[in-house]
């Protein structure tokens, strides 16, 4: 990842790698993800601590003020100070059920990396839409402008056609009024870039005024469409990061069983301990002991109420949700692969179709004014014309981006959404 180094300064066309390092560098949101595992992932050193020799160490000092009598009268005080210091050693020689603890543990926390990495691939998608939402707003407001141009051009040649005797007020009328629309859906596609860039300035926590444009050149994306919709499903059902953390989840529940099973056998212990102590008493003064001590600690577990096998059957139960998880999991990755997956070669087929629409929509609006300039047509013709065009250019513009949408959508499900992939896209824009 590049090291993004936050700006006091408004960054002007911003290219879409560059605001999702920046969503990944300084967005609260992943970072609270980030040190949540961070904070589980410790876990598996606890686990690991519990297979490790454990060594103490206990020192105590206590002053002690005796008074003493017998029944024939005679008394004894004593004040002294009692000495005890021990260390100590326990080391678990037979416990399966801790190794297998770790090993669970192990599982899960990879599992919990898998998830982390899924957030991280959730919010780089959150701001390729918001960046290609963006992209229609400023494509949206362009044509509009277009739209209003056109409008003032055609409301010249009416006012030429009236003062002809060719034109009619009527015509001057309906092109006002289609302006006025444009004017307002002007302000409305405006507004539309602002609420964008918001959003995006949120997701990165910049100053962006600007990022760069859709290039209308680029539009062949047979590149986009070469894999089939088995490769993209192999690719999911291999590489999807919910999957893959199911599939970890699964091996955390079977080695827990194996754990809850391990609760019927013994365990040993290997203790050892060395003390020292120093006391007075009416027969001993300033004595004191030395003492060394090693040995195992074996216990067998014979009777728990029914505990242990009630553990068995719960885990064994959980493992079987699971399993039966990531069944239904799979099968709606492959569900939501081949909605995707068939919105993409349609939006690439209908691409092809909308730049012949487009093009027959030229030619028709270039018939309509030569036929209007000869008195054959009307100027509200060229009205039409002009509105059916500036339509197909705005389906053509929304499909080509939704393209980039689907085949990115794609790499989502197959969880492979990293800088290689978005750099892919970064040529259809300038």
């Amino acid at each position: 990842m590049r090291i993004i180094i936050k700006s006091i300064f408004a960054i002007e066309n911003a290219d879409l790698l560059f605001c999702i390092d920046s969503t990944l560098e300084s967005n609260s949101e992943i970072k609270k993800a980030r040190a949540d595992f961070e904070a589980f992932k410790e876990t598996k050193e606890q686990s690991f601590a519990s297979l490790l020799p454990s060594i103490g160490l206990s020192i105590s000092r206590s002053k002690v003020e005796q008074e003493r009598s017998d029944g024939v009268g005679l008394k004894l005080d004593q004040n002294y100070i009692t000495e005890s210091d021990a260390i100590s050693l326990r080391q678990p020689i037979y416990r399966p059920k801790l190794l297998k603890d770790h090993e669970k543990i192990k599982q899960q926390v990879l599992a919990e990396e898998l998830l982390l990495l899924n957030k991280e691939n959730v919010l780089k998608m959150k701001v390729i839409q918001t960046y290609l939402r963006l992209l229609k707003s400023y494509e949206e407001r362009m044509l509009t402008e277009k739209r209003i141009d056109l409008l003032e051009e055609e409301k010249r040649a009416a006012i030429k056609s009236i003062d002809a005797g060719r034109g009619t007020i009527t015509e001057l009328a309906e092109i006002d009024a289609a302006k006025d629309k444009a004017v307002a859906d002007l302000i409305r596609a405006k507004q539309g870039v602002k609420l964008e860039l918001n959003e995006l300035n949120f997701y990165t926590g910049e100053k962006i005024i600007s990022i760069k444009k859709f290039d209308r050149n680029k539009n062949d994306f047979a590149l986009l469409g070469n894999l089939s919709l088995e490769d993209w499903e192999d690719r999911a059902v291999k590489g999807n990061y919910e999957i893959l953390s199911k599939r970890e989840q699964i091996s955390a529940a079977k080695k827990a069983l194996q754990s809850a099973k391990y609760d019927r056998h013994p365990t040993v212990d290997l203790n050892i301990q060395l003390s020292r102590g120093s006391s007075e008493s009416t027969f001993f003064v300033n004595s004191q002991t030395k003492s060394q001590s090693i040995g195992l600690t074996f216990f067998l577990p014979i009777y728990q109420g029914g505990s242990i096998n009630s553990k068995i059957r719960q885990t064994a139960s959980s493992l079987d949700a699971e399993i039966e998880g990531l069944r239904f999991q799979e099968e709606d990755l492959r569900r939501r692969v081949q909605k995707t997956y068939y919105g993409l070669q349609d939006s690439i087929e209908l691409s092809g179709s909308l730049k012949s629409a487009v093009k027959s929509a030229m030619v028709q609006l270039e018939a309509n004014r030569k036929s209007a300039t000869a008195g054959i047509r009307k100027q509200l013709d060229i009205l039409v014309s002009q509105q059916n065009l500036l339509r197909v250019e705005r389906e053509l513009i929304d499909n080509n981006l939704n393209v980039i949408l689907f085949w990115l959508n794609l790499n989502m499900l197959s969880s492979s959404v990293d800088r290689s992939t978005i750099e892919k896209t970064t040529k259809y824009f300038k």
